[in-house]
């Protein structure tokens, strides 16, 4: 004789369509987890091929355009290599820096191989200091009309002050410092990668042990009265 066959009860039923749901509401979760994990991790982030001297062009303008608009210090004539900051003098000069990733990633804190950015600082040392504040306003009014992102520092004493500028990953960082009567600037590239081996040995980063082959020389900033 044949046993009858057992029929579900409603707790197993109950049970097993629940946990086909969970099945169902987790997947989604995982590949969104996995998907996040190699875009952070995996996915190659993308840089232009661009020659260092083409970046060094291209935030020099930036640089110009705003030593024009301030029209406060003297030509400044360039030099090769990395501003010295203990040095209060008229400067003019640019070097190849180091990139680092986004994202979590950043946390390892590893610079990437084969991208850089450029560096452009120079210093103007001011004799005469009664027009500074005003020609940082309209420096200020300018890049804002021009679309930049800008922010406007000051120090307690309001004696020093300055603004800090982005657009399209170029920055800008320009300061009044009173106790040397100096206006100090630095322009920063977007990140790019070296077009080839050759290059990247000629402009890599300096450090500790190496120099780059060739030397980044920016163009001279003339003010706007000139």
């Amino acid at each position: 004789m044949t046993a009858p066959a057992s029929t579900p009860t409603p707790t197993s039923a109950s049970s097993r369509r629940r946990h086909r749901m969970i099945a169902l509401l987790l997947t989604p979760v995982a590949l969104l987890g996995a998907g996040a994990w190699w875009v952070m991790y995996g996915w190659p982030e993308w840089y232009d091929k661009e020659p260092p001297p083409e970046m060094l062009r291209r935030i020099a303008a930036q640089n110009q355009d705003a030593y024009r608009v301030l029209n406060l210090g003297p030509v400044l004539k360039p030099r090769s290599g990395p501003n010295d900051p203990a040095d209060h003098h008229s400067s003019n000069s640019a070097s190849t820096g180091e990139c680092y990733p986004d994202g979590l990633e950043a946390m390892n804190d590893d610079p990437l191989d084969g991208v850089y950015n450029i560096q452009h600082g120079w210093t103007a040392v001011i004799k005469d200091d009664s027009g500074v504040r005003g020609a940082f306003g309209r420096l200020q009014r300018h890049l804002t009309a021009e679309g930049w992102d800008v922010d406007w520092s000051e120090s307690i004493n309001k004696q020093n002050f300055g603004v800090i500028a982005d657009k399209d990953d170029y920055r800008l960082s320009i300061h009044w410092h009173a106790d040397f009567k100096e206006v100090t600037g630095l322009g920063s590239s977007p990140c790019a990668r070296f077009p080839d081996g050759a290059q990247e040995r000629a402009y890599r980063p300096a450090d500790h042990y190496t120099d780059p082959d060739k030397e980044l020389i920016p163009p001279a900033l003339v003010p706007g009265r000139r």
